[in-house]
């Protein structure tokens, strides 16, 4: 059995593309300026004949203020470029840094399910 790649971006098209949260994911604000980011479990493609979750399990993850801040940008409107250029304005950082970090942090909500990414597509060709 065969696992689907995606097709791979260029650098200016992944800059391009718009990150979208997932819509079942809950947020608990919490004191450290942060919060609790709380989505539903679903077992690995590769391993849900293999693995039971518990319906309703959940799993959760603790972003701080920065994460947080780039979380709530990923609303399927602002580009990936845009989440950029906001971090780097609100917290003082250089585009560099400010881009080294979104584009880890995103691809990290990625792998773990709790974003997407929309490309345009002209943006694929």
């Amino acid at each position: 059995m065969m696992l689907k790649r995606q097709p791979s971006l260029s650098h200016q098209q992944a800059l391009s593309a718009r990150p979208v949260r997932l819509p079942q994911a809950k947020l608990e604000p919490l004191e450290t300026g942060g919060a609790k980011l709380k989505a539903p479990m679903r077992p690995p493609r590769w391993g849900g004949w293999l693995f039971r979750i518990p319906e309703g399990a959940l799993k959760s993850f603790e972003l701080d203020e920065i994460g947080l801040f780039v979380w709530n940008c990923c609303d399927g409107r602002t580009s990936v470029k845009q989440i950029i250029h906001k971090l780097s304005k609100k917290y003082d950082l250089n585009l560099r840094e400010a881009e080294v970090s979104s584009l880890a942090f995103l691809q990290t909500l990625a792998k773990k399910g709790l974003i997407g990414m929309e490309v345009d597509d002209s943006a694929k060709h």
